[in-house]
């Protein structure tokens, strides 16, 4: 097991791409400071983790950042997975409030046991587990699902997680700078009205606000993948002076 390093099982974003699997769209598997976290186990997670040499019995903390399927549809299967059939549950679960409870929540009631605690994602609420800070950061603007952004820290690393939302002007508020990695879910090349998906352009506000060491772009449309977004990182690190990276299924790599 790498410490201290990001792999993404899955890079698709986007019902065609998704659901297609056009992208893969299993989700983040990030390993900080020697604790397992799993981010947005969407279609295909079960799978990608085995994959890609990865054992869910060694996950501790899921994390999942809204209810839309493409984030979440293979939590159950995971955490079924992951804690031998409830006979070991996982340390913790952390997800809005909607994911869980609610009338129509994604995990599965007789799943609760799968792990020994759940706690919700909210605004600036701070989540310890061992010797790493899981932090809600500003809310974002997505529809049909309760969504936050997502800090992860050690006492010497920094990831942030952008997910999915229609940027707006907190977006520029609500993150921490100077992180190790900043991942961003950019869905479109450009801007499109009517939709709740950053674009380049947004992202590009937001790593010349918060200046990570690296960013690294991922959650590709149809429209990203025919742009190209190896050429697009390739520009947007021209632009910004910020190293940014096209994350492609399967890619690992320490920071």
């Amino acid at each position: 097991m790498l410490k201290n390093s990001i792999t993404f099982l899955g890079t698709g974003g986007g019902r065609v791409v998704v659901f297609r699997q056009i992208r893969h769209s299993g989700g983040i598997w990030l390993n900080l400071e020697g604790v397992n976290i799993l981010i947005d186990p969407g279609p295909g997670s079960l799978i990608r983790i085995f994959e890609r040499d990865f054992d869910t019995r060694d996950i501790d903390v899921v994390v999942v950042s809204h209810r839309h399927l493409d984030h979440s549809a293979d939590l159950n299967s995971v955490l079924e997975s992951a804690s031998e059939s409830t006979k070991k549950p996982k340390d913790l679960l952390i997800a809005p409030v909607d994911v869980v409870e609610g009338e129509d929540p994604i995990l599965l009631k007789y799943l609760r046991k799968a792990v020994k605690e759940y706690m919700s994602i909210e605004e600036n609420k701070i989540i310890p587990y061992k010797n790493v800070n899981i932090i809600g950061t500003v809310r974002h603007i997505h529809e049909g699902a309760e969504t936050y952004g997502l800090e992860f820290h050690s006492e010497n690393k920094k990831v942030i997680y952008v997910p999915c939302g229609k940027f707006y002007e907190r977006m520029l508020e609500g993150y921490s700078e100077n992180a190790d990695v900043m991942i961003f879910n950019t869905t479109f090349p450009e801007r499109v009205e009517g939709y709740y998906h950053l674009s380049v352009e947004d992202v590009e506000e937001m790593i010349e606000r918060y200046r990570p060491k690296i960013a690294v772009i991922t959650h590709f449309s149809i429209a990203m993948l025919k742009a190209d977004p190896e050429k697009i990182a390739a520009r947007m690190t021209r632009k910004t002076g910020t190293k940014v990276i096209a994350a492609y299924d399967g890619m690992r790599f320490k920071f």
